[in-house]
């Protein structure tokens, strides 16, 4: 039986209400690179590509798309997903944003509720983010000086590990402007943490200087460097289907 490849790429997207969101500058280019590079190996029976809206997408006749929203959306499809197939390896270059709005009040009743209380804690939780959600379709564009509440999404990476405890897992480090050293540390700890088989290091500096590097490190702290997306894609795929399977 050939593998099953899960991609997650592009960036989620967090509703403020339901017209407005906030998100990030993932595009999906190095994922749907990923994807066409295991497509060219004889093992891969399918590819299930977990994209974000504008996210790029892969030319590859063993893709599955699907395409999600917000951090929550992209949680419930790796649970279907995981439930759905036999997973094999999971490729987690996806940016999934570390916040999600929990309300947006005029700064003025930010003001009235601080005054009794004399702090914003009070604030925080003075509006429920489900129910606000639901009820407000759209933000009335006349708002004087909103406020916008944010508070942490959920970790998604330690959830494959969770539902998938034989897979290869990839997870993906993304840092600005730190020291060789650090990037390393930080990719060590994430792995270390998650319990990945790899974790793919990189410096947003040379991205946005369209020089992409990358730094594959495995459990045992050693990292291999390729310079562009198409040699990380290929060298992701040719690591885990020539000798990074769990049996190798």
């Amino acid at each position: 039986m050939g593998k099953t490849i899960l991609i997650t790429a592009g960036g989620t997207s967090e509703p403020i209400d339901r017209v407005r969101s906030i998100t990030n500058t993932g595009t999906g280019k190095l994922g749907s690179l990923i994807a066409e590079a295991f497509s060219r190996y004889d093992q891969t029976e399918r590819i299930i590509y977990l994209h974000g809206k504008n996210a790029v997408l892969p030319v590859c006749d063993k893709c599955i798309m699907k395409e999600i929203a917000s951090t929550d959306d992209l949680l419930s499809a790796v649970q279907e997903i995981c439930t759905q197939y036999p997973v094999d390896v999971v490729i987690h270059s996806m940016a999934v944003s570390d916040y999600r709005v929990r309300s947006v009040l005029r700064a003025s009743t930010v003001l009235a509720i601080c005054q009794p209380s004399g702090g914003l804690e009070n604030v925080f939780y003075f509006v429920d983010r489900e129910n606000m959600l639901k009820k407000q379709n759209k933000l009335s564009s006349d708002m004087e000086n909103p406020v916008v509440f944010l508070e942490k999404t959920p970790k998604v990476l330690p959830v494959f590990r969770e539902l998938l405890p034989e897979a290869v897992i990839v997870g993906f480090k993304l840092l600005d402007g730190v020291s060789h050293d650090e990037l390393m540390q930080t990719a060590f700890a994430l792995l270390q943490k998650n319990h990945c088989d790899y974790v793919l290091a990189n410096d947003y500096r040379t991205v946005e200087a369209g020089a992409h590097e990358g730094f594959l490190i495995d459990s045992s702290g050693v990292e291999v460097a390729y310079a562009g997306k198409e040699s990380i894609a290929a060298g992701i795929a040719e690591m885990i289907m020539k000798r990074g399977n769990k049996d190798a």
